[in-house]
């Protein structure tokens, strides 16, 4: 399966809402406390997301044969949860989100981003997440995404991961 991993545009921001609510839902089935406890809609209304649009920051992964959104995450600059941003180029991932249906989306978002990364000169991809959720944190691990301290965002507490490119 061939996928395409590039910015977004206003004609497929309904199809990223819609993988938000599918994974808010998936959250509730399979019992993890995440964006489904935390008001995820009020802290990241559609207006944030059509913003991050028009700033270049959001992108999507897409199916080549029929067009099909099936990933979505905005990349950062610079990010209040990491107190050295104006020291170290980097990418800050946030609201990472693939389709639970579609088997290694995330790790495909990743790789693009490393990709992207390096053709931008950043030294780093930085992310985070919930403190509670050990298997993303043991998958973020196996990525390659050290330890890198913790953040809060309201309720949110949350483990700091980022990973060196090669090319630094």
């Amino acid at each position: 399966m061939e996928y395409i991993f590039m910015s977004a545009d206003a004609s497929v921001l309904e199809d990223v809402y819609a993988l938000i609510d599918q994974r808010i839902a998936w959250m509730d089935e399979v019992g993890i406390r995440q964006w489904n406890v935390t008001n995820y809609w009020d802290a990241y209304p559609k207006s944030y997301y059509v913003h991050q649009m028009n700033l270049g920051n959001l992108y999507i992964l897409k199916k080549a044969e029929d067009n099909k959104v099936v990933g979505a995450i905005v990349l950062l600059e610079e990010d209040s949860r990491w107190n050295d941003c104006s020291d170290v180029s980097a990418y800050y991932l946030h609201n990472f989100v693939t389709d639970s249906r579609v088997k290694g989306a995330g790790e495909i978002i990743l790789e693009s981003v490393h990709e992207l990364a390096v053709r931008n000169k950043k030294t780093r991809v930085r992310l985070d997440c919930a403190i509670d959720n050990v298997r993303l944190n043991h998958y973020y691990e196996n990525k390659g995404y050290v330890f890198a301290g913790q953040c809060a965002d309201g309720p949110y507490i949350g483990n700091k991961r980022e990973k060196r490119l090669e090319s630094s």
